[in-house]
């Protein structure tokens, strides 16, 4: 190379390799930022027994099972909730209980994690109300937002009987390079197709189970006539509700509360553990709770009680061998 180009190229040579290196801007502290949570998502091993005062012992473990042996083997006495995987995502991690937890705590408002409504909606035994919203683009989703679903008197009617989830694509971003929205645009429309929905606004009025009760694909201004629809949604939500624990009442389920938090479930026992005090509960769906009985009403460690006498009549009448 001739020596009079040498140093003139080599500067240019590193002034592109400088420009073109990566800069550790935003996109390096959101990759970090991404991988702090999921640190802290791993290390989310403790919530608390809600039946408990308070929200429970901030100790207390909770563990994913799959079988009732595999129960049976983690008695090590614990004071926190025994959750059977999630069966709509066995590899979910618990954080979305705690924020279905949170939402019960600090009020009725609108959540933003499905899968974590969801579980909630199944474990209080509500409807679930899903707004398709979007607050850029939509300005009638913002009419149906003050008029309605963002009012005092709907929220005040909704409270401790329904649980919300707003979508909003105002603020997502494409699925592929979102990084502060919790759905993307992708996301947003395959849930709406789920329900058969396509417009903005959109309502989906859906059962504990995950069933479509009654959708509502865009919004005409009557407001009125939208808020008759979404309330008579709700209402024939909770009537099935009604007739499904009944189903469940006559295999043993029933309305279990808390003697000082006032919080409660609806399952039945699963065992026993006299020796520590405690009872197992199990919830529809399959999840199980461990508490101790002195943690429950006056009514039920009455019940349990005659749980315990039936139990030991029915074994005394057994044929001896």
């Amino acid at each position: 190379m001739n020596a009079k180009y040498s140093l003139p190229l080599f500067c240019a040579l590193l002034l592109a390799a400088c420009s073109s290196t990566p800069k550790v801007d935003d996109a390096t502290a959101a990759a970090r930022a991404r991988h702090l949570l999921m640190e802290q998502q791993k290390a989310a091993q403790q919530l608390g027994n809600p039946l408990l005062p308070g929200g429970g012992d901030p100790n207390a473990v909770n563990y994913n099972v799959s079988t009732a042996e595999e129960l049976e083997k983690i008695d090590n006495g614990a004071e926190g909730e025994v959750f059977f995987t999630d069966p709509d995502n066995p590899d979910a991690d618990i954080a979305g209980i705690t924020e279905a937890f949170e939402s019960k705590r600090h009020g009725n408002g609108w959540m933003g994690d499905y899968m974590a409504a969801r579980r909630f909606a199944r474990q209080e035994g509500r409807p679930l109300l899903v707004w398709f919203h979007d607050s850029v683009l939509s300005p009638r989703s913002g009419e149906l937002g003050e008029h309605l679903l963002d009012s005092p008197a709907f929220n005040a009617w909704c409270k401790d009987r329904v649980v919300r989830i707003k979508f909003d694509s105002g603020i997502a971003i494409d699925d592929k390079t979102r990084e502060s929205a919790k759905y993307g645009i992708d996301t947003i429309r395959r849930y709406a197709r789920q329900f058969g929905l396509t417009k903005r606004p959109a309502l989906a009025i859906v059962s504990p189970r995950g069933d479509l009760v009654m959708g509502i694909d865009g919004y005409n201004g009557f407001i009125q006539e939208t808020e008759s629809q979404v309330k008579d949604g709700i209402e024939r939500c909770e009537q099935e509700i009604r007739e499904d624990r009944a189903k469940l009442a006559a295999k043993g389920y029933r309305e279990w509360h808390a003697a000082k938090n006032g919080a409660k479930i609806f399952a039945k026992i699963q065992r026993l553990d006299d020796e520590h005090g405690r009872v197992y509960l199990k919830k529809d769906g399959g999840r199980i709770s461990r508490t101790k009985i002195d943690n429950l009403s006056q009514e039920d460690q009455d019940f349990i009680r005659q749980y315990r006498q039936q139990r030991k009549d029915k074994k005394d009448k057994r044929p001896h061998e």
